[in-house]
């Protein structure tokens, strides 16, 4: 036991009155580190951390996850970046460190089964845990979750470690985690679900390795940071952060451990897999935390911090050679929110790419902000190896924007727009968001004009779904627009296991809504019901997307919206009649003649599907 007067205690009271504050059942902090050392002596009875697992849970859980839409390499595959990186901190400290990526396991099983009978989701996943606890024998077992709607799968997953070795403390932690302990609507569901012992905050990778040492008595208990001890649904909580900045941030993780070579064989990264040869290898990589940005909907500033905090070029440039160099790793996504803050930083960094001749391509799916796109920045883009460029626009009414702190403004925008079109070697998606909270029509039809404006290649439209622990979530909440306790409902309209990829596998029709008269209202002043939004979508899915490929004409244009309409209908949407046509416009446009394959299976789908024999009349598109 550490006595409070000793120095290497906390020297700030401020500090202590904090922990103080956080535990209000508590009336001295005395009590608070007894109970402390208590309970970490109860959950570690030799007081020591010698073995760490580390679990990724599926994606999702069996009611979400498609045979099908696995078998097509649909479904993402990203490495678990943070664990790898945690794992180097705990390394030295010799701790030793696996990580089981369940949801690799999952993928790379269902695409070796022949058939769907010969593929058991939950066996696959169950009996890599079950093996793994056996052999392994960690002292502790950490599972992280980033997105809402996999909080099902993490709770499966927990309950499952629970049972097969309930002996073993069990941490959870990730930007779910946060979101939802730091709201007090959907605290005690997320305790009560998933009976961890020890629930962490925010960032954790020096936090993580601070809570080791604390339990390897190498530091005090009261030191403890990001935090809370689940003492009988109680938390004991430790709220101070250790935010990772300077030589922490360099850290690389570890790659060994997340397996870049098997990732690749069995899902994607990113947004931009039909740009690259088929079997190409990828991962992931960050070059900065954080975003300048403070969007009312998002919730990277609660989780990151304000501001941006950026690694060294050189730990950068050291990570993408050891990802080429020993893996063979040929493309990557960079898992930034602000990938281009800073220019003078950003440009050092891909010209580096350049002058070391690392032979790569990468994407921004994450996406940028549009007030840091310029002409330099854009030609060292290009040069570096940049195919994929995703961009927030959200809305191109101004009130809208302003509403939501977007950190752009509708003229920034067009002026990124045009610095892009000057490069045609970089495919541009904008992110647009529909149904913010008083949305009218005449709203939504700025933005339809604006995104017209600007021409840039495709617009992924979403449906908004508020996150927890976001101003936005938190004023829907007060005017009971949503649920605070329903994780279930808090899920993406876009991704592959977001509603539309959902409702894609049940009727391939995405387009067959009445939309057609979408914006035919007398009062364009009014807010849209939610229940119009559907119609929207698929308006502006038609009008943004597929109407501008009849004037296409530039040839590096051409080839990337043709394999993106593949995309569409061999991956994302099977059968989907409105991508088939515009691809086969695109093949005939370009090598002057349709493949036979594909305006055979366009008119099959046609004959079998009245609901787009009868969206094609409505728009005078023939196959003949």
């Amino acid at each position: 036991m550490f006595d409070l007067s000793e120095e290497t205690l906390v020297s700030d009271k401020a500090e202590w009155q904090s922990i103080i504050s956080d535990n209000p059942a508590f009336a001295n902090i005395e009590e608070i580190i007894f109970e402390a050392e208590r309970f970490l002596c109860t959950q570690f009875p030799k007081r020591r951390i010698k073995k760490v697992l580390f679990v990724l849970p599926p994606d999702a859980d069996l009611s979400l996850f498609k045979y099908e839409t696995a078998k097509r390499g649909r479904y993402p595959n990203y490495p678990p970046y943070g664990f790898g990186i945690m794992a180097t901190h705990l390394r030295k400290d010799g701790i030793e460190v696996e990580i089981l990526n369940l949801n690799s396991i999952v993928l790379s099983a269902c695409l070796s089964s022949n058939i769907m009978e010969d593929f058991n989701f939950d066996n696959v996943w169950r009996k890599a845990l079950a093996e793994k606890l056996l052999k392994y024998k960690p002292d502790l077992v950490g599972i992280t979750c980033m997105f809402t709607q996999t909080h099902r799968s993490l709770n499966l997953v927990c309950a499952e470690i629970k049972t097969l070795a309930p002996q073993i403390p069990l941490a959870v932690g990730g930007v779910h985690i946060t979101n939802s302990l730091t709201d007090s609507n959907s605290e005690d569901r997320l305790i009560k679900d998933l009976g961890a012992e020890f629930y962490f905050l925010y960032e954790c990778d020096v936090a993580f390795r601070h809570f080791a040492e604390v339990v390897n008595e190498r530091k005090p208990v009261i030191s403890l940071k990001q935090v809370a001890l689940n003492i009988n649904n109680k938390l004991l909580s430790f709220s101070g952060r250790m935010v990772p900045k300077g030589d922490n941030l360099n850290e690389i993780p570890a790659h060994d451990l997340m397996n870049p070579i098997e990732l690749s064989k069995s899902g994607k990264v990113g947004s931009y897999t039909y740009l690259i040869p088929e079997k190409t290898r990828f991962s992931t990589i960050l070059s900065n935390r954080g975003c300048r940005g403070q969007c009312t909907f998002c919730s990277v500033n609660n989780f990151n911090g304000l501001g941006v905090r950026r690694r060294s070029v050189q730990s950068v440039i050291g990570e993408l050679l050891m990802l080429s160099n020993d893996f063979g790793v040929e493309h990557i996504m960079w898992l930034d929110d602000d990938f281009f803050y800073n220019q003078r930083e950003s440009m050092l960094l891909l010209n580096e790419i350049v002058r070391k001749n690392i032979d790569i391509t990468w994407d921004c799916s994450n996406g940028v902000i549009a007030t840091s796109i310029n002409n330099e920045m854009v030609a060292c883009a290009t040069e570096s190896g940049c195919i994929g460029i995703n961009i927030g626009l959200e809305s191109g009414n101004k009130d809208i924007l302003k509403s939501v702190k977007k950190p752009v403004s509708v003229e920034k925008f067009l002026k990124a727009a045009e610095v892009l079109l000057k490069y045609p070697q970089i495919f541009t998606k904008v992110f647009l968001i529909i149904g913010f909270p008083g949305e009218t029509y005449r709203q939504l039809l700025d933005t339809i004009e604006v995104t017209r404006c600007a021409k840039l290649d495709w617009h992924l439209i979403q449906h908004l779904q508020p996150l927890p622990n976001t101003q936005m979530f938190g004023d829907m909440l007060d005017e009971g627009l949503i649920e605070g306790e329903n994780f279930e409902s808090i899920r993406h309209s876009t991704g592959a296991y977001g509603q539309v990829a959902k409702k894609s596998e049940k009727d391939q029709d995405l387009l067959s809504r009445d939309f057609k008269d979408a914006f035919n209202v007398k009062n364009l002043d009014v807010v849209i019901p939610k229940e119009r939004l559907d119609d929207i979508w698929a308006y502006m899915n038609y009008h943004l997307n597929y109407s501008p490929l009849l004037s296409e004409n530039r040839k590096e244009k051409l080839k990337q919206k043709l394999l993106h309409l593949q995309h569409i209908y061999k991956v994302i949407a099977p059968n989907d009649a409105m991508a088939m046509y515009f691809a086969a416009y695109l093949q005939k446009k370009i090598y002057g003649n349709t493949n036979e394959v594909l305006f055979t299976m366009l008119n099959e789908t046609l004959n079998k599907s009245p609901q787009w024999k009868k969206r094609f009349e409505e728009f005078n598109l023939s196959v003949v």
